[in-house]
C-alpha cells in the first residue's frame, strides 16, 4: 500500500485536483471552521491544541493549524510527500513530520494528542474501523476525532443523489484527459474487477467497497468518546455541479466529529 500511495501521489502531485474539499473555497472555509470551533472547545475544557495530522498530504489542513496557533505532528506514507511537508513547515519548532510506512501510527509510538484529524484519509484505508480504533488511543482525555470528506456508504445514497454524483463526475471527467487509462479503470470497475497493483484501483479504496459506511464510522467513535456528530454534505469536482447539488439539498459525502474522549 505505501509504495501504491506513493506511485499515485509523486513528487510534483496537485493535490487539489480532484478534491472538492480543496479546490471550492466555500467548502475549504467550512471544514476549517468546524476545527476552528473544537480547537475553541479544547481550549476551554483545558486541553492541549496538540494536532495528529494523519495522511497529511501536503499540508491543506496543517498550515491552517499551525497559523492557529496548534503544535502539528503530520504522518504520511508517501516519502515524497513528506519531503514536501518538510520543506515548507520544517522550520516551524510546532511541526513534526513523520513516515507512516503502514499507515499503523506505529511511528507516533505512544504519543496522545487533543486532536486527531482523517481529513480525506479513510477512504483510502481497507481496514478504516481498525485505524480508528488506532487513531483513539492517540488522543488525550476529552480531546477529539474528526473525520473530513469520505463517500457516503453508496448503498445509503438516494438514487437522484447516486444518479447526480455520477453524471457531475463524468462532467469532471471528460475535461482531465487521459481517457484510455480513465475507459480501463471503469471497464474494470464495471466487471467488479479491481487490480490491486494500480494507483487507479487502490488509492480510490472507496470503489472497492461501495465508499465508507458511516456508520461503522459512528459506532466506532461512540464506543470511546461523549459526543459523536455526523455531518453529510455534499460534494464534486465540477464547480458547476458542486453548486447545482447544493441547491438542490444533496449529499454523497460525510464528516464525523467526535468530541470529549472518554
Amino acid at each position: 500500500m505505501r509504495q501504491i500511495q506513493e506511485s499515485g501521489h509523486p513528487e510534483g502531485h496537485d493535490y487539489r485536483t480532484g478534491s472538492p474539499h480543496l479546490a471550492h473555497w466555500h467548502l475549504y472555509q467550512r471544514l476549517l471552521s468546524e476545527l476552528r470551533g473544537i480547537l475553541d472547545s479544547l481550549r476551554v475544557h483545558g486541553v492541549s491544541w496538540s494536532v495528529l495530522d494523519v495522511g497529511a498530504g501536503h499540508g491543506s489542513f496543517t498550515e491552517p493549524l499551525l497559523a492557529y496557533g496548534c503544535a502539528v505532528t503530520a504522518t504520511e506514507m508517501s516519502r515524497s510527500s513528506l519531503d514536501v511537508l518538510r520543506a515548507r513547515y520544517g522550520d516551524n519548532d510546532r511541526f513534526t513530520a513523520v513516515l507512516d510506512p503502514d499507515g499503523s501510527l506505529r511511528s507516533v509510538n505512544n504519543q496522545a494528542y487533543g486532536l486527531v484529524l482523517f481529513a480525506s484519509v479513510l477512504h483510502h484505508i481497507p481496514d478504516y474501523r481498525a485505524a480508528i480504533d488506532s487513531a483513539a488511543s492517540h488522543v488525550l482525555p476529552g480531546g477529539s476525532i474528526v473525520t473530513f470528506q469520505d463517500p457516503l456508504w453508496y448503498p445509503t445514497l438516494r438514487r437522484s443523489y447516486a444518479l447526480l454524483s455520477r453524471l457531475s463526475y463524468f462532467w469532471w471527467r471528460l475535461g482531465q484527459g487521459n481517457y484510455r487509462r480513465g475507459l480501463g479503470t471503469r471497464w474494470r470497475r464495471a466487471r467488479g474487477i479491481y487490480d490491486e497493483t494500480s494507483p487507479s484501483d487502490m488509492v480510490e479504496y472507496h470503489v472497492v467497497r461501495q465508499g465508507v459506511d458511516q456508520k461503522v464510522v459512528q459506532d466506532a467513535l461512540a464506543s470511546r468518546f461523549r459526543n459523536v456528530r455526523l455531518m453529510p454534505y455534499w460534494s464534486t469536482q465540477s464547480p458547476l455541479w458542486q453548486r447545482l447539488g447544493e441547491a438542490a439539498g444533496a449529499t454523497n459525502t460525510f464528516a464525523c466529529v467526535a468530541t470529549d474522549r472518554l
